[in-house]
């Protein structure tokens, strides 16, 4: 199955119930520090798992992607998270040719997510 399928298999790309899960356990103030946090970090998160990828890097690549896959799944980025996982799962495997399709996905959901992002925050902050 390819990455982009993969992405689009049923899953939503965000779930705001993690938001709230995440508020409930401690409140607007560490929700918005976290926003804050992946908004500063994702990009360069999946910009050292593409370094990892183009110098065959595999435990490089697979760090960066899950560390990514953690912050993206705590946040309800759901699709970015599932694609985070089967790159790590990938490079785990040390066969990280095939991660170009994936990378270009994790790309585009990170953009969809990092907007999302954003309009939470402007909201949270009103």
């Amino acid at each position: 199955m390819s990455a982009s399928r993969a992405a689009a298999n049923g899953l939503p790309a965000t779930d705001p119930e993690a938001l709230a899960r995440l508020e409930r356990f401690g409140g607007g103030q560490l929700v918005r520090q976290m926003i804050a946090l992946y908004l500063k970090s994702a990009s360069d998160r999946l910009a050292a798992a593409a370094r990892g990828v183009a110098a065959h890097d595999a435990p490089a690549a697979e760090s960066a992607f899950h560390a990514l896959k953690s912050s993206s799944a705590q946040l309800g980025a759901v699709r970015l998270a599932s694609l985070c996982e089967q790159g790590e799962a990938i490079a785990r495997t040390r066969t990280l040719d095939s991660l170009a399709e994936l990378l270009d996905a994790s790309r585009h959901e990170l953009l969809l997510v990092e907007a999302w992002l954003d309009g939470v925050r402007a909201e949270w902050s009103e």
